[in-house]
């Protein structure tokens, strides 16, 4: 599992590197600070949640495979080549209905708020999004696909959105005819009206062309979705939508719109309702430009090293999963102390440096009161664990350190300096 991971990351990072390199080549911005770590937050609580989530669903795909599937496909590189192109159609409805019903849309349009588009975009993706999921592709199981096929086939789908998500690579000839590339999915991306619920395929364009959704890239579109979507919250991008569908449902005067406005699509609204509202903001042109989340870098140095036990106990609840096993429980996962004060670390930090990149006025308190909770936590979720010197030796310098840089912060914003809330920049 290791090496797996080891893997994904090797080549995460070297897409990352590649993708700037060419950027700047080609003289283009297509990194937003704020916009990119909100993106890898909406990523973070994706899997953490799907930590958790996969234990329950992997355990129900192999009880139906085993007890209620049609057939059992014996396994052989043939049937595993036949389930991707199966994941691959699943995964293509799925995201087709995503885009077509309020309720699954609600969780999709997490993926499609920012209005740039890179590698760290693959990742801003909605826990919700792995519960709807998985409603698809469990008929994989019932079809007579192993739990293996299942998983690995839409770990495949995964990993090629790293290749997808993409301004910097051009036209592929011949492989756009039969592959979905970075020119498909940028349609896809697009609120231009011309592309908007167009190119739904994840591996393979052909679903696009044989269902009528197929859309060739003719300008680079316009990125984000129609209402805009300023925040740099990972929280509020998760819920945004969901709080919209339900304050529309409380508005509709029929009882039946109620309930119709979450099965319904995006542009569908009750009588006398308002659609969502748009935010984004026009220039004296009246054009419309891109979010602006200012930061300074000083505040950007910070909010990265800030960020490392975020990550750690990421990495950590990855590891932790993996060393126990494939005969891993639920209760196994929510039982386990070391499990609880990570997820604890992750949570509460990801809420907080969302505070942080969102100029909130208490955000640096909060920081200060993160900074005091997380060595607790993790003194109590590892204390019987043989590391523990260890990790605490690590963990409290780097509070300590941490501390004292915020009360620095605080300390000159009391004096004058750069505000704890607002928009005004410090490029020193």
């Amino acid at each position: 599992m290791y090496w797996l991971i080891g893997t994904i990351a090797f080549l995460i990072i070297s897409l990352l590197i590649t993708e700037v390199v060419i950027a700047k080549r080609k003289k283009i911005s297509i990194y937003n600070f704020s916009d990119s770590f909100t993106n890898l937050y909406c990523g973070v609580l994706e899997r953490v949640f799907d930590l958790v989530f996969s234990v329950l669903i992997l355990f129900l795909f192999d009880h139906i495979y085993h007890h209620y599937a049609i057939v059992k496909i014996p396994f052989s590189i043939t049937t595993w080549c036949f389930g991707l192109i199966v994941t691959d159609f699943i995964a293509y409805w799925f995201h087709r209905l995503s885009h077509q019903v309020n309720f699954l849309w609600a969780a999709h349009i997490v993926h499609h708020q920012s209005e740039e588009l890179n590698i760290t975009t693959v990742f801003r993706v909605s826990f919700f999004a792995v519960v709807f999921r998985a409603l698809f592709f469990v008929w994989m199981a019932f079809a007579g696909f192993d739990v293996f096929t299942i998983v690995t086939t839409s770990l495949i789908l995964g990993i090629y959105q790293l290749f997808t998500h993409s301004r910097v690579i051009g036209k592929l000839g011949i492989l756009e005819y039969f592959l979905t590339t970075p020119s498909h999915h940028r349609v896809h991306h697009g609120r231009n009206e011309k592309y908007m619920d167009k190119n739904y395929a994840h591996i393979f364009i052909f679903w696009d062309r044989i269902f009528g959704t197929f859309k060739g890239e003719e300008e680079e579109p316009d990125y984000g979705i129609t209402s805009g979507f300023v925040n740099s919250s990972a929280y509020n991008a998760t819920f945004s939508y969901w709080k919209n569908l339900i304050k529309r449902a409380k508005e509709a005067d029929k009882l039946k719109d109620k309930f119709t406005i979450f099965l319904m699509g995006p542009r569908w609204t009750p009588e006398n309702v308002n659609h969502l509202e748009p935010v984004f903001v026009t220039n004296e042109n009246g054009i419309r430009e891109k979010p602006v989340f200012p930061i300074s870098r000083s505040r950007k140095w910070f909010t990265v090293f800030s960020t490392i036990p975020t990550f750690s106990a990421f990495i950590g609840l990855m590891s932790i999963k993996s060393n126990l096993g494939a005969s891993l429980t639920f209760l196994d996962l929510i039982l386990n102390p070391m499990i609880l004060a990570l997820l604890f670390v992750v949570l509460i930090s990801v809420f907080v440096h969302s505070s942080v990149l969102n100029h909130k006025k208490n955000a640096f308190y909060l920081e200060l009161t993160r900074q005091f909770l997380l060595p607790i936590a993790v003194f109590l979720g590892f204390i019987k664990s043989p590391e523990i010197s260890i990790i605490l030796s690590l963990c409290i310098p780097y509070m300590i350190f941490l501390s004292i840089w915020t009360l620095i912060i605080i300390s000159k914003s009391k004096k004058g300096g750069e505000p704890l809330s607002g928009y005004q920049l410090d490029q020193n």
